[in-house]
């Protein structure tokens, strides 16, 4: 089913001359173009904040696995006493949780495929043309 709207353009692209057919066809393009190329934009900026805040929440949680490492050894290393070390080891155990906890939430948080609305975009795209021109 057609809209009025395209007959009446069909009508009048049918009047046109095939130089100005073929300027109509690359003002399209250009358009097309340049409409990619501003969601592909927003589309990035909103991936690069996710991963900002995914790469903020991976350091951390790195952060605290070295801290909590560093704490495990120092357990070790005063596992000998037997009185200090149960306190050392507890609060290494502890922060080598958090740390796993906030570098599953920052894998959460990165994106798995790029760009993917604009890649959809394309191909739909491609599509339309591949049949407007058969």
């Amino acid at each position: 089913m057609e809209f009025e709207s395209e007959r009446l353009e069909r009508r009048q692209l049918e009047s046109l001359s095939t130089a100005e057919l073929v300027r109509h066809a690359i003002e399209e393009a250009r358009l097309l173009a340049r409409a990619e190329v501003l969601h592909a934009k927003k589309e990035l900026k909103e991936e690069i904040t996710a991963a900002k805040s995914a790469g903020i929440l991976l350091g951390a949680g790195a952060v605290l696995a070295l801290v909590g490492l560093s704490a495990l050894l120092v357990a070790a290393g005063l596992a000998l006493p037997l009185a200090q070390w149960l306190g050392v080891l507890l609060v290494g155990a502890f922060l080598l949780l958090v740390s796993g906890g906030l570098a599953w939430a920052g894998n959460k948080r990165l994106p798995k495929q790029p760009l993917p609305h604009t890649q959809e975009r394309l191909k739909a795209d491609l599509v339309r043309t591949k049949e407007t021109l058969q």
